[in-house]
């Protein structure tokens, strides 16, 4: 490595042994000391605070909980990177607001459900919380695609994304073999959880589904990294364990959607380049996963409890929010087409919430009802002023991006919403012939399309992380190979 990324590394290293002494010691005095170093460090060297994010975002849920003041450090992180960035554009203001268009698309959807949010009588405080959680993470394409990435780059962050993987597969395990009482927060270990989602893991995230989005991302970037280091045999042995182990956590997950949306780029993936092997690779990994991990684990744990006394004690923290969903792991999937459960969805789960958000649509079909008004991370910490008026639940989630954007944004808010994600999707399809990753990502991406029938996907901080991230990388490769397949001594 060169004397940059060396100062990264160290900079990584100081940023996480912060982290570790802020998150051990929980005083306020000490998590504001950090926020600020770790801030400024982020100005001064963008990579580093960017790379600092990967170590944050997967364990925010963990370190917020012990520590609460670090709960706006990565997005200060964010901020001062791109703040950085503007700055050293000070000079040529045309390229400060050079976007694809696909970006152009985003702002517009954003600025829209800010005046319609303004119409309708929301608050500001919820205004520019849902704006921050659709934006703070989205100004990463544009930190990062104005930035030099080399293969350096690119390793650290693999490299960065494996150990923190590593890390919360190993506190999985803890979780699932302990009951829920070791390595968490009390608040965590005295959650009554409903018995379907008792079985599954949660793990640093606090939350199966987001755990199973970001173990999928790390298992596809764990690949990368091994065919970029190109390792001796021990080495891809340690690899191919690492993966085995991370698949048997995935799959305690129990997390359907994910599931489903793995099946279907994994087979838009194969169908379109014809690695077979590739695909009985992955199936391969998958078997070993369930028969050397996860009935080991799932049988250890059912002997634990009921031969010992660990995790068995009464819970008296808060009651699991929400429908009971699913049953034990051999009946989760059965459990998905029941009568009983297309019942519970009508009433009070998904379905209830599509239907209601037509019924939101028809009142305002052109520009939507705003932000923060229809099942949006902002109605989980405000009051939607029109939930009374449909009879709604104050802490209604709607799991599902589009009928959010249907009942909050209207149908000029669809359609630019439409415009950003296909956008990104003839983005990535037109460079096909300039970098082979183009097609992983143009996968990738209709997978997540079914992805937001089931979460608010666009609106979690883990997922867009990496995919904003990885798109600026994109962006800014084609760009550099573009310029350089022009340049007259080629």
């Amino acid at each position: 490595m060169n004397n940059r990324i060396d100062r990264q590394v160290l900079g990584v290293v100081v940023g996480v042994l912060a982290l570790l002494i802020a998150f051990v010691f929980n005083i306020p005095a000490i998590s504001y000391a950090v926020t600020l170093v770790l801030v400024v460090l982020a100005f001064l060297q963008p990579k580093t605070g960017i790379y600092l994010l990967f170590v944050y975002f997967p364990a925010r849920a963990l370190l917020t909980e012990v520590a609460p003041s670090l709960k706006l450090l990565g997005d200060l992180l964010i901020i001062a990177a791109f703040l950085r960035i503007v700055w050293d554009q000070r000079n040529n203001w045309k390229s400060i607001f050079q976007f694809e268009k696909f970006e152009w698309a985003f702002i517009a959807f954003v600025a829209l459900g800010a005046i319609a949010s303004l119409l309708n009588d929301v608050s500001i405080g919820a205004i520019v919380f849902q704006i921050r959680a659709f934006v703070i993470t989205f100004l990463l394409i544009y930190i990062v695609k104005r930035l030099r990435i080399t293969k350096d780059d690119i390793r650290l962050f693999l490299w960065i994304t494996f150990a923190m993987a590593m890390v919360i597969v190993l506190q999985a395990f803890i979780e699932k073999l302990s009951m829920r009482s070791a390595w968490m927060p009390e608040k965590w270990i005295n959650r009554q959880l409903s018995p379907g989602n008792a079985s599954r893991i949660y793990g640093v995230l606090n939350n199966p589904n987001v755990l199973s989005v970001y173990l999928t991302i790390a298992a596809i970037l764990t690949i990368y990294l091994k065919r970029m280091m190109k390792p001796a045999n021990w080495a891809n042995i340690v690899f191919y364990i690492s993966l085995i182990l991370l698949s048997g956590i995935w799959i305690m997950t129990y997390s359907r959607g994910t599931w489903i949306a793995v099946a279907i780029g994994l087979s838009l993936y194969v169908l379109y380049t014809r690695k077979w092997k590739f695909a009985v690779k992955v199936a391969l990994v998958l078997a070993l996963s369930f028969g050397a991990v996860v009935l080991p684990t799932t049988y250890a744990a059912q002997w634990i409890k009921q031969n010992t006394e660990i995790g068995n004690f009464e819970r008296t923290g808060e009651v699991e929010e929400g429908p009971v969903v699913g049953a034990v792991e051999a009946d989760r999937l059965r459990e998905t087409i029941s009568a009983s459960t297309l019942e519970k969805s009508l009433t009070t789960g998904r379905l209830y919430v599509v239907v209601k958000g037509f019924e939101v649509y028809k009142d305002y079909p052109i520009i939507g009802s705003g932000f923060g008004t229809f099942g949006d991370s902002a109605t989980k910490s405000y009051l939607s002023p029109i939930y009374a008026d449909y009879g709604i639940l104050t802490n209604i989630y709607a799991d599902n991006q589009y009928i959010e954007i249907i009942a909050q944004n209207g149908t000029v808010g669809v359609i630019l919403f439409a415009i950003f994600l296909l956008g990104m999707l003839w983005f990535f399809w037109k460079k096909r012939h300039v970098t082979p990753v183009a097609i992983p990502l143009v996968v990738s991406l209709i997978a997540i399309f079914w992805c937001g029938l089931v979460y608010n996907i666009w609106e979690d901080k883990t997922f867009t992380l990496y995919y904003y991230t990885l798109t600026g990388a994109f962006i800014a490769f084609v760009r550099a190979k573009e310029q350089s397949n022009d340049s007259p001594h080629n």
